[in-house]
């Protein structure tokens, strides 16, 4: 039990390190593409990354302590060839959403959007990241990587968020990174989050087409849930 326990706060620290180290390099590539530090509002959504980040720590210790350990592994060996590209291209966009909101309301100071936007992306946010981590609570199968997890009897979530669409994560992670630019100020920045979406999109069709086939009863669950992404759209 010690050794099992000693494991657990092991991977939750783990987990907490490449969350924040992903962070820090966010907010390097952006500052350092921004050419200047007074920039409130970038800081302003640094800081409520920085936030959710620690509210989700505590809401996954209390409801899905899995979900740490889970979320802590990468097993690249057992990744289909769609979901290694969607990874490459994850973390491509996300940094040139970065880097192009930095040159964008720093250096060049291209555009620079009003505070109506930032209440927006602000509310953007908190829908996101409840979407989030609402699907993460629920779904003890919510791993980094895209598989069937028959050493822990996959099956497929029907409760909470599963109710509503068949992929809450992706439409809430969306949501949660897609509002950056909104809260910094930047209208140029809005193209990579666009193509982030078109990512997740992506992503989103295939592994749901691998879950209809390789996983029991999600056949029956699509008919229930018909929509992936967006209720009434797609």
């Amino acid at each position: 039990m010690v050794e099992k326990n000693a494991l657990f706060w092991k991977a939750v620290v783990k987990r907490a390190v490449q969350v924040i180290a992903g962070l820090f390099l966010f907010m390097v590539a952006f500052f350092l593409s921004a050419g200047m530090i007074d920039l409130p509002r970038a800081w302003f959504f640094f800081s409520l990354y920085f936030i959710s980040v620690l509210f989700n720590m505590v809401i996954f210790l209390k409801f899905n302590p899995e979900i740490i350990r889970a979320r802590s592994e990468m097993r690249w060996g057992e990744m289909k060839w769609w979901d290694k590209l969607f990874a490459v291209l994850y973390i491509i966009f996300l940094f040139i959403m970065f880097i192009v909101c930095g040159l964008d309301v720093g250096r060049f100071q291209l555009s620079s959007l009003g505070m109506e936007f930032l209440s927006v992306g602000v509310v953007i946010f908190i829908v996101g990241w409840g979407f989030v981590t609402w699907a993460m609570v629920e779904n003890k199968f919510f791993e980094t990587t895209v598989r069937i997890q028959k050493e822990r009897k996959h099956r497929a979530v029907i409760t909470g968020p599963y109710a509503i669409i068949r992929h809450p994560g992706y439409a809430g992670m969306i949501l949660y990174y897609g509002c950056a630019p909104l809260v910094i100020g930047s209208l140029y920045g809005l193209i990579p989050a666009l193509l982030l979406a078109v990512a997740f999109v992506f992503r989103t069709y295939f592994e749901d087409r691998m879950l209809y086939e390789e996983l029991p009863e999600y056949r029956e669950y699509t008919k229930k849930v018909r929509y992936r992404l967006v209720p009434f759209i797609w």
